[in-house]
């Protein structure tokens, strides 16, 4: 069995694989002709068939399993790098339980990192599945659900101008987001994201709206309104805003709607946003504070040596990395951090039978390291990460300083 890229002529199977997958109740014969993002989505086959067998000679009835990725660049510890998000990893029942997703994921990596792709994320169907394979949650988010009426609190004086956004001013959508998502595992959305992602939903689009000041898109909201006459709940997907009085726009705009819905959802913010900290009744609001997106490190010395990190880091010590999925990943390495800039080696056997690394870890702790989900203190506390003394573990806390992380795609 081998992974390889989808003819366009199997998409049909591919498909099919997706809906059973995450929409069983529609059968597996229900069609969505919508591709989610034909830039830069690359959609893989797992094949029942020889390595070397000619795309032209592969059959759409030799598919297991299947997956795909987006080719996402993303800002790690303030520089952008190539991330690419997994997705619309599925099988049919009749694939389920034999080992399939297990061997395209290890064949995937072994793309990935055949093409200089050193480090992934996904968003997991269930966590604990897939820290089997080295990932490892990255940041949480916050789910919020308030009165429209409470919004008030955190609205702002009527001024600028409300408008409707489509996807043709996705380069206008772009420059407010490039404006707010600071923060480290920010994307830098290509138009086919915005077009594709931001405007469109599975089932029905969703509405977009923007604050201008002055002819300017400072802020924009995308959301949709579910349920009755007797309840309806307007959830926002997202509500990006370059600067505050946008964001309090943006609020003015949702506590407006509140002769029409019971409620008003934020779905997903940033852990550190807050709002019922700002709310006449703080009570009237509820908070749900969720596990996010996973990350891995596919190549261990691509990635360290890739990534910046504080000029003042100072290290040297034998780090030795537990990866059972990337025999490439396991073992040893001298890790020598200095001026901002790694120097990672494999140590191999040169360090002989009896040598004690200064620190083991497992490559998801590892890969939250890198990213500055956690920090060395609080993993040492763990299994996934040793330190054989003080030393060791004060140089690899200046290496690896925590970040403030916000990987807001969902894929």
């Amino acid at each position: 069995m081998h992974l390889r890229p989808l003819p366009e002529e199997h998409r049909e199977t591919y498909r099919e694989f997706l809906n059973y997958a995450f929409r069983p109740e529609n059968g597996p014969d229900w069609s969505d002709e919508r591709v989610p993002d034909p830039e830069g989505y690359h959609p893989r086959g797992f094949y029942d068939a020889p390595p070397d067998a000619p795309v032209g000679d592969l059959d759409a009835a030799d598919l297991r399993t299947v997956c795909a990725f987006y080719d996402f660049t993303a800002r790690v510890r303030g520089e952008w790098h190539p991330l690419p998000g997994i997705s619309a990893v599925a099988s049919p029942p009749e694939a389920r339980r034999q080992g399939h997703v297990a061997a395209m994921l290890d064949d995937l990596l072994a793309e990935f990192r055949d093409t200089d792709r050193y480090l992934s994320a996904l968003w997991p169907f269930e966590y604990a599945f897939y820290r089997r394979f080295g990932w490892a949650t990255a940041n949480n988010y916050a789910k919020t659900a308030v009165p429209p009426d409470e919004l008030g609190a955190v609205a702002a004086d009527p001024a600028g101008e409300f408008v409707r956004l489509d996807a043709d001013d996705w380069a206008r959508v772009k420059a407010v987001h490039a404006a707010a998502a600071t923060e480290d595992l920010a994307v830098d959305r290509s138009e086919g994201w915005i077009r594709h992602r931001l405007f469109r939903g599975w089932d029905d689009d969703p509405f977009v709206y923007g604050w201008e000041r002055d002819g300017d898109l400072r802020g924009y909201v995308v959301y949709d309104v579910t349920g009755d006459w007797e309840s309806r709940t307007l959830s926002v997907d997202e509500l990006v805003a370059a600067d505050a009085e946008a964001r309090a726009q943006l609020f003015r705009f949702l506590r407006d709607h509140d002769s029409q819905v019971d409620e008003v959802v934020l779905s997903s913010e940033h852990e550190s946003t807050r709002l019922i900290d700002d709310l006449t009744d703080p009570r009237a609001a509820t908070v749900e504070l969720k596990p996010g997106p996973m990350v891995r490190i596919v190549d261990v010395r691509a990635a360290l040596e890739a990534v910046s990190f504080p000029a003042d880091a100072a290290c040297d010590l034998v780090l030795a990395v537990e990866d059972d999925r990337c025999d490439w990943n396991d073992g040893p390495f001298s890790l020598v951090v200095a001026d901002g800039e790694a120097s990672v080696e494999s140590v191999g056997d040169d360090a002989g039978p009896d040598a004690v690394p200064d620190a083991t870890v497992e490559i998801g702790a590892l890969s939250q390291l890198l990213v500055g989900a956690r920090a060395v203190e609080a993993l040492a506390r763990t299994e996934h990460l040793s330190v054989a003394d003080e030393e060791a573990a004060d140089a690899l806390a200046s290496v690896f300083t925590g970040r403030d992380l916000y990987l807001r795609e969902g894929f």
